[in-house]
């Protein structure tokens, strides 16, 4: 997986292609755009039809990445999926461990988010820009801050904005 994340991440690679990449190295992205500068870290990690993940997102990948469909995931974002336990005071990062992280149907995570091992974040969420998500989010909320908290409920069923034609 080290070598098609350093092929597929170029901005030479068009998107179509850096999907072929990582779907032949057992990543279930089939149906997402993925931009260049990405960091896969691992194969286990899934992706909805139309999800879209900007430029320069990082997927930890030491434990399973999923995010739904319709998920938009802003430049610079972090999905981290490993952590240490505290060790004693010569050595505080202690044992390493792994934890999964989810993604809902129709989120969007703002530029430069973290999600932290072991979160779960329903569908319809918001993340703004910048947060730091330490623990689960329940559906239709947005989320800001550091550590992430709700700021307010969205709503479920939200109008689409007219198009020009």
């Amino acid at each position: 997986m080290r070598l098609i994340t350093i092929i597929q991440s170029s901005v030479f690679v068009p998107v179509w292609l850096r999907i072929l990449l990582l779907l032949a190295g057992g990543a279930k992205v089939w149906g997402a755009g993925i931009y260049a500068g990405c960091h896969f870290g691992g194969k286990d990690i899934r992706m909805g039809v139309g999800t879209f993940v900007n430029r320069g997102v990082l997927f930890d990948g030491t434990a399973p990445i999923t995010l739904g469909r319709q998920v938009a995931v802003g430049h610079g974002a972090k999905f981290v999926t490993s952590t240490h336990e505290i060790g004693p005071s010569d050595g505080r990062g202690g044992r390493v461990y792994h934890r999964p992280i989810t993604v809902g149907d129709g989120t969007w995570i703002g530029a430069g988010a973290i999600v932290l091992p072991g979160v779960t974040i329903g569908a319809g969420c918001i993340i703004g820009a910048g947060a730091v998500v330490t623990r689960d989010c329940e559906p239709d909320g947005l989320y800001a801050g550091n550590p992430a908290r709700r700021v307010r409920d969205l709503p479920v069923d939200a109008p689409r904005p007219a198009t020009q034609d």
